[in-house]
């Protein structure tokens, strides 16, 4: 006996993207590790990125290394081509978590596009933030992996982390006032161990995901 098709409205069902910046030492790649994993999304950390391209190819080792090395960010066409082999290379159905990226304008804008047109959900956007003396503490205390071996990372020195910090202010702030006018953001208070900010963060993930269909819908006419 046939059944009666049910009359009930349906929404669209999202898959979570998620964009997850901060400042300088706030656990950016800790938390997003862990939520990669929890809502099954590919973990895009630029930085993981790079050193894979700078293993393959000594050229980007070299202009690579004359930027990031010495605290500024990484040549722009480099970090363009990767989020287009990344963004779109990805299959749709796959959810993307950008592990502290982009920090450019011009990159915000091209992953937004990527991102439309691979007709993906809108992301939900946070910002892990710290006081700068706590950057500074967290940046010196910071290790990096390397050579198979753990070490201080190469950028963080007195005269690179002052030369990041003021590069990172710079273009951050475009980024963020890109991300507020075209999705939902929200800033993370990153003090305190990182089960406490993971809290905060999944308090700001389960809020977005109760009410992704009202957000969706008003979207949608604007």
């Amino acid at each position: 006996m046939p059944t009666k098709k049910s009359t009930q409205k349906k929404f669209p069902k999202t898959k979570l993207n998620l964009i997850i910046l901060g400042d300088p030492g706030a656990g950016k790649a800790t938390q997003a590790k862990y939520f990669a994993k929890k809502y099954l999304m590919y973990d895009f950390d630029m930085g993981r990125e790079l050193t894979l391209l700078r293993q393959k190819s000594l050229t980007t080792d070299q202009i690579i290394k004359k930027s990031v090395d010495k605290g500024f960010l990484a040549p722009t066409k480099i970090v363009r081509d990767i989020n287009k082999k990344i963004v779109l290379g990805l299959p749709k159905s796959k959810s993307i978590l950008f592990d502290g990226h982009p920090k450019m304008i011009g990159e915000a804008k091209l992953i937004s596009k990527y991102l439309k047109e691979t007709k993906r959900s809108k992301p939900l956007v946070l910002y892990i933030s710290i006081p700068n003396e706590e950057i500074i503490k967290r940046t010196h205390l910071r290790k990096g992996y390397s050579n198979t071996k753990f070490n201080r990372r190469s950028d963080d020195t007195i005269s690179a982390l002052k030369n990041r910090a003021k590069y990172y202010r710079k273009n951050i702030a475009e980024v963020v006032k890109f991300f507020k006018s075209n999705y939902t953001f929200a800033t993370i208070n990153g003090l305190g161990d990182r089960v406490t900010v993971r809290k905060r963060i999944q308090k700001a993930i389960d809020f977005y995901l109760n009410h992704y269909e009202q957000i969706h819908q008003k979207t949608r006419r604007n």
